[in-house]
């Protein structure tokens, strides 16, 4: 049950990381561009971040906080 949820949070973590970059406003500055030699992270990337951030005495405050993060991302989108 708990290897589930840990699962599940990141999964939801992921998810929000890559919503979160996937924004686009008219405002961008060329510092929020990745340098030519740059590599961009990967979904195995973030999902090991997740891994080694998320534990299960944070478990549930990294959660509300993702909920959080995706309810303002999806006001921010239905009030454009």
């Amino acid at each position: 049950m708990l290897r589930k949820a840990f699962l599940t949070v990141v999964v939801v973590a992921a998810i929000a990381i890559c919503l979160g970059g996937c924004k686009k406003s008219s405002d961008e500055s060329s510092s929020n561009v990745p340098a030519a030699n740059e590599v961009p992270k990967t979904r195995v990337q973030y999902e090991a971040d997740a891994k080694k951030d998320i534990t299960e005495e944070n478990l549930e405050t990294e959660l509300s906080k993702l909920e959080k993060e995706v309810d303002t991302d999806a006001a921010a989108d239905t009030g454009q």
